[in-house]
């Protein structure tokens, strides 16, 4: 098994300040509990990058990608719920039309088959469906829009292109996330990073 996070306080709120060092490329690197444990930094850019070259220069079987998410309020999750992402939408590679959204592979431009990428279940946790994006949710009109497309439950900025990486490098992968606030009004996010990561190490604590 080897772990992402997209930051380092994402790392260290989930396993502790362990050290790190660069790998290479910028990328830093460090080990817990006999795993290798990667930062990929944030954004669907960064994560692509980064993932797509640790998955083909180390082959791992298995890998696991972990952080926060924001969580629509539609979905009823509370802020510190822990979760495996299923599916996990490229839902802003898409075309505006002033009142919704209709996806690039609706357009004939598909980033990959369906437009998102699949994630092995993590058995201890409830089963959702996330939305990665590069444009973040920070009002209600969006929020509404990208949950109206997908009734995805969460939104993340890393998640699919490495459940794409690892796709086509043969790498089975697992996406957990602890919500840390909610989509939408920026003033009525309600952040408790805190909480979150206290979720992520208790998550880690208990499973490995």
């Amino acid at each position: 098994m080897l772990l992402l996070f997209p930051t380092v306080n994402e790392l260290h709120g989930a396993l502790g300040k362990i050290p790190l060092t660069e790998w290479k490329y910028g990328i830093v690197c460090g080990e817990w509990k006999g795993m290798k444990v990667f930062v990929t930094g944030v954004t669907k850019t960064n994560a692509s990058f980064a993932s797509a070259l640790i998955f083909s220069e180390l082959r791992p079987e298995q890998a696991l990608l972990a952080g926060i998410c924001g969580a629509y309020r539609q979905s009823g999750l509370k802020i510190g719920d822990t979760v495996s992402i299923v599916k996990d939408w490229f839902v802003d590679e898409a075309v505006f039309t002033g009142s919704e959204i209709r996806l690039l592979g609706e357009e004939g431009f598909p980033v990959c088959e369906n437009n998102f990428t699949y994630f092995e279940k993590m058995p201890s946790l409830p089963f959702v469906d996330s939305n990665t994006v590069s444009l973040l949710s920070s009002c209600d009109m969006l929020a509404n829009i990208y949950y109206s497309k997908t009734n995805a439950a969460v939104e993340n900025m890393e998640g699919a292109p490495v459940g794409l990486s690892a796709l086509r490098s043969g790498v089975r992968v697992v996406q957990v996330r602890s919500v840390s606030n909610y989509c939408g009004e920026r003033t009525n996010q309600e952040w408790n990073i805190k909480s979150a990561f206290r979720s992520l190490s208790s998550f880690f604590q208990s499973s490995f």
